[in-house]
């Protein structure tokens, strides 16, 4: 008996040019002012009017942002880049004045949080103190 044999006649899904994590070219701003500081923010309203109701003001994402696999793809309906899934985000902006002002704010209630666990008869180095029993030096 002979055997006939089928040939596969599907081709196999054409895949997207393998890109290695080191070689990808990394999203960047560009074209910038040194008198504001920049921020990508997730593009939902209420994010948005937060951000314009601390002074933020948004930016034309096309000609700040280089690099990354999705800035090339162009958007005709809105000012955004797509981030994954359904998420998008816009570029915003604020002068630096403020954004240090707002960085100060920050540290201080992180200071504040520190201050509050650190034991203040501690050294310097904040070390501390182990003492072994006779029962768990036998046992080590």
């Amino acid at each position: 008996m002979e055997k006939t044999t089928v040939e596969n006649k599907t081709k196999a899904p054409v895949r997207p040019k393998r890109k290695p994590v080191g070689t990808r070219q990394r999203l960047q701003i560009v074209n910038t002012d040194p008198d504001r500081a920049y921020r990508l923010i997730d593009a939902t309203p209420d994010r948005i009017a937060m951000f314009e109701e601390a002074g933020y003001r948004i930016e034309p994402i096309k000609s700040h942002l280089v690099g990354g696999q999705r800035t090339d793809v162009p958007s005709a309906t809105d000012n955004s880049i797509s981030v994954g899934g359904t998420k998008k985000q816009i570029l915003v902006s604020i002068e630096r004045e403020f954004y240090e002002e707002d960085q100060d704010e920050k540290s201080k209630v992180v200071d504040a949080k520190e201050a509050g666990i650190k034991n203040p008869q501690a050294s310097e180095g904040q070390y501390g103190q182990v003492k072994l029993t006779e029962e768990l030096r036998k046992r080590a």
